[in-house]
């Protein structure tokens, strides 16, 4: 269901950004934000349409698309506001840094820090490459459109599908590569 999270959250940044942002698409932008949309969907909805059992599922993958969308909008205007993508990213690790750890901290106790001490490279190299990662996609949101950015961060989940082919040996299919296909169509289109 997560590929349903990813293609719903561009369509939602998409609304925003035209009602809310006052940012227009052209009618091809907002074809592809769709059609890239509709293509991360169909990832999900390629084993078939989900049945009762998966609607608490589908509702949460919802749900988190929804908060993708409004964390996206957020940091679109608080860059294109800021004027500045380091000075923006630097105050906003700067203030959730030292708050994130607290509940591990409230709930571990001090135990805690020796239980970190084996694994510190890991979370050091994990924690610069989440900094380089999302400085980049803050630094396409300051001079991208923000709906076209966000649908083509969403497309990452195509590199996730191919992942997960040979390594969970998950079943690609006909329906998953045909909207994989769609989804690279029109990133092609758009930038050829």
């Amino acid at each position: 269901m997560y590929p349903i999270a990813r293609g719903t959250a561009p369509l939602l940044v998409a609304v925003a950004s035209v009602t809310v942002l006052g940012q227009p698409l052209t009618a091809a932008e907002m074809a592809g934000v769709l059609v890239i949309s509709a293509g991360l969907a169909g990832l999900a909805f390629a084993d078939g349409w989900p049945g009762r059992a998966q609607l608490p599922a589908l509702a949460a993958a919802v749900a988190t698309g929804v908060v993708i969308a409004g964390c996206t909008v957020v940091d679109g205007t608080g860059v294109h506001r800021s004027q500045t993508v380091i000075g923006y990213i630097a105050w906003l690790f700067l203030c959730q840094g030292p708050v994130l750890p607290l509940p591990a901290l409230a709930r571990r106790g001090r135990p805690l820090f020796a239980q970190l001490k084996p694994v510190r490279g890991i979370g050091l190299t994990g924690g610069a490459v989440s900094l380089l990662a999302y400085g980049l996609v803050i630094r396409a949101q300051a001079h991208g459109d923000l709906a076209t950015v966000a649908a083509l961060r969403e497309t990452s989940i195509l590199i996730a599908a191919l992942i997960a082919t040979p390594l969970f040996r998950e079943r690609f299919g006909r329906l998953r590569l045909t909207a994989g296909a769609a989804v690279l169509a029109v990133l092609e289109l758009a930038h050829p």
